[in-house]
């Protein structure tokens, strides 16, 4: 194996996953100063998933630890702050959980498709009239659209991403059919042939081995994938005391994940040489036949320095 130069649309999607990770951060800013919240009925994020994703990272936002704040908002949480003067409140501060997904490439879907899926303790007609402050203030037209439960904000002008909010809190943010999808799977329609339910059901089951962690990262590689050899991947993060990271990668052979364990070995090497990152240093890789089992604990102070490693690559 060989590491794949980025292409323009992993670039994308690396934008917005440093958005999710932004906007769990900056929503524990506030969060850590207020008295815990009334219990109230949990949605289930993943049955607005479309059938068959390639990539899902979730994040339990009210379950991290409020001392986790300070070394998260090193690695840029607070530059997600700041629409209080146009909306009258931080839209992010209202997060409870968030789910980041993408399709496969070969089902159709543009290169760049994506969704932000949140359950919030937002009210719909607030968040809706910040998205056309928004869109107004960008020299933009904002046009308000109901879709069945929802009712959703896209610029007329430039309809590529669109904003919805449903009565209940769910909130989502993509653009295009794959927009049209979410919203129709967050409505109880099932759709998708026989592959696709296979891979969501593969999804589920690696997320099912990674309990507790409050953030999960499943991949399903598509074919045109660069991850040749890898057929999938599930990464958990625990946040305790200190860190923990545990995770397997599945693939096509023996072979495959020989020569994928002589990549990450290298990979971690080259990232422990720092020493605010030196606890990966301690990273096991352990091959067992066509799976690579990793895990590691690290010091919590570690967390916004190994964050921005990765989001540097």
């Amino acid at each position: 194996m060989t590491s794949p130069k980025p292409e323009p649309a992993g670039e994308q999607r690396l934008t917005w996953l440093v958005l999710v990770v932004a906007l769990v951060l900056a929503a524990w800013l506030v969060r850590r100063a207020k008295p815990p919240p009334a219990e109230a009925p949990r949605l289930d994020l993943i049955s607005a998933v479309p059938s068959g994703p390639e990539m899902l990272l979730t994040v339990d936002v009210e379950s991290l630890g409020a001392a986790a704040a300070d070394e998260l908002l090193r690695a840029g949480g607070s530059a997600l702050l700041g629409l209080r003067d146009q909306c009258g409140f931080e839209p992010v501060l209202g997060l409870r959980r968030v789910a980041f997904v993408t399709p496969p490439a070969a089902a159709g879907q543009s290169a760049g498709d994506f969704a932000l899926i949140a359950e919030t303790s937002l009210l719909p007609e607030p968040v809706l009239r910040c998205a056309e402050a928004v869109i107004r203030k960008r020299g933009g037209q904002p046009v308000r659209s109901t879709l069945g439960a929802f009712t959703s904000v896209r610029d007329q002008g430039k309809p590529l991403g669109e904003v919805a909010m449903r009565s209940d809190g769910l909130f989502i943010l993509s653009g295009g059919q794959y927009f049209r999808n979410v919203v129709d799977a967050a409505g109880g329609a099932v759709a998708g042939d026989e592959a696709a339910r296979l891979r969501s059901q593969v999804h589920l089951r690696m997320r099912r081995k990674l309990v507790p962690s409050q953030l999960v990262f499943t991949l399903i590689p598509s074919v045109t994938s660069s991850l040749t050899g890898v057929q999938a991947l599930g990464l958990g993060l625990a946040v305790h005391d200190k860190l923990e990271l545990r995770g397997f990668v599945g693939c096509r052979s023996a072979a495959a994940c020989s020569d994928a364990r002589e990549l990450a070995v290298h990979f971690r090497d080259e990232l422990a040489r720092d020493p605010s990152v030196s606890g990966l240093a301690a990273l096991r890789i352990v091959q067992q036949e066509q799976q690579l089992v990793v895990d590691v604990q690290l010091p919590r102070a570690q967390l916004a320095a190994l964050l921005s490693q990765l989001l540097a690559l």
